[in-house]
């Protein structure tokens, strides 16, 4: 195989293919980048000019991507290159072109300008087939309406948990709405957005580690990507890339049951004012010292003051702030991990201007919603505290209106 591409277009390539292809694996193959020039049946369908077009697939037997760069093929060849040192090779390379030859040994000669490099390869026919790119559910939507909606979710899913489900995201389309729900046990994120009429139901977990991948591809643009929703797997066609995952095989938690049904306490607050007084008081919450590495931090609701006292203690220091708010209900103090709370405030959208603030007791999760309140959480106002008042947007109809609603769980505090 002999081919000659542009290196910033080669690049462009290696770059989202890189970031699936495993470091280890009991498949050699699937340490590396499938080089097809030109495309083969084998690998899936191409309609493109197969004289001037190399095809790179990245699979790692769940998740992979498929992406085509335009190149000068001399002698035709399919072969499997290490990731990390094709990827090394034409980063480092001086602008211009670079060519790829491989012999019939498999040694790879990549050369451009003055620069020459020699490694090997594998027969690129032992690279396992991957899932056909088809399915019966098919959606257009634009790049930015699924880039903020993963961000405003993702940060929730757990990390290698042994709850399978809890490793994804909850993606569920029903009445041309998609809703997407991250939770780690600990917090929970929710979103919704509208889609297009007629958009076919469907619910599926896609795997939190793919989404955070996908979500760094995506442009805030209202350009167009496909959904295709598979039999065992999901594949998102963007641009000329074609990036998917097989689904997570576990029903999600019902989570609107963990949500509270009434509260004891409400309050509007600034966003951007909670969030740099988290942010603050996080620096004494992830001190190290004398090895308390987790001091929670407390928010103490008091309506005299109508503040929020945000505080924390650490072998290393203290902080104390008070942040401005609209509240009505019982005083209360509630602890919290922190970090937990910095990402959820990190996750609001940055066009909300007032965030609603719901509690019923320290020893039950907050939630925090934008200030119009949400279809995610239809919680009463406890009588005996408020009697007939509250500072309540009942009855509001949130239909087109994009959503989102976070709830952290607390810590118990020492006393």
């Amino acid at each position: 195989m002999k081919v000659t591409f542009d290196k910033a277009k080669l690049l462009a390539a290696l770059l989202p293919a890189a970031g699936i292809s495993q470091v280890k694996n009991t498949l050699t193959t699937v340490e590396g980048l499938l080089f097809e020039c030109p495309p083969r049946e084998k690998y899936g369908k191409f309609e493109g000019d197969l004289s001037s077009t190399c095809r790179i697939s990245a699979f790692d037997l769940d998740k992979g991507l498929q992406t085509t760069v335009e190149c000068d093929i001399q002698e035709e060849g399919i072969y499997c290159i290490n990731t990390s040192k094709i990827l090394q090779i034409v980063r480092v390379m001086p602008d211009g072109d670079v060519t790829i030859e491989i012999d019939d040994r498999n040694r790879v000669k990549v050369t451009g300008g003055q620069s020459s490099f020699e490694i090997t390869a594998q027969n690129g026919l032992d690279f396992p087939t991957m899932p056909m790119f088809i399915g019966e559910r098919v959606y257009q939507i634009p790049q930015h309406i699924i880039r903020d909606i993963i961000a405003e979710t993702v940060f929730a899913v757990g990390q290698n948990d042994p709850r399978p489900a809890f490793n994804g995201a909850l993606f569920r389309i029903r009445d041309d709405k998609l809703t997407v729900v991250g939770c780690d046990g600990n917090r929970l994120a929710a979103a919704n957005t509208e889609l297009p009429a007629g958009s076919p139901d469907a619910e599926m977990v896609i795997p939190g580690k793919f989404l955070m991948e996908l979500g760094k591809m995506l442009r805030d643009t209202e350009d167009e990507l496909t959904m295709i929703i598979g039999r065992k797997h999901i594949i998102f066609h963007i641009d000329e890339v074609w990036f998917f995952t097989r689904m997570i095989d576990a029903e999600f938690m019902k989570y609107e049951k963990f949500l509270p049904s009434t509260y004891r306490l409400q309050c509007y607050v600034s966003p951007g004012e909670l969030s740099g007084a988290i942010e603050r008081a996080s620096l004494i919450t992830e001190d190290k010292l004398g090895g308390n590495s987790k001091p929670f931090v407390k928010l103490s609701f008091e309506s005299d003051s109508r503040s929020i006292a945000i505080s924390s203690v650490s072998a290393g220091g203290s902080v104390f702030e008070r942040v401005p708010c609209a509240m009505d209900g019982e005083d209360m103090a509630i602890g919290f991990n922190c970090r937990l709370l910095v990402d959820a405030i990190r996750a609001i959208p940055a066009d909300t201007e007032m965030l609603r603030i719901r509690l019923n007791s320290p020893l039950m999760g907050i939630v925090i919603e934008p200030a119009g309140g949400t279809s995610f959480v239809d919680a009463a106002p406890e009588p005996e505290v408020f009697g007939d008042r509250a500072l309540d947007v009942k009855g509001k109809d949130h239909e087109g209106e994009k959503e989102y609603m976070y709830f952290v769980m607390p810590l118990r505090m020492n006393k």
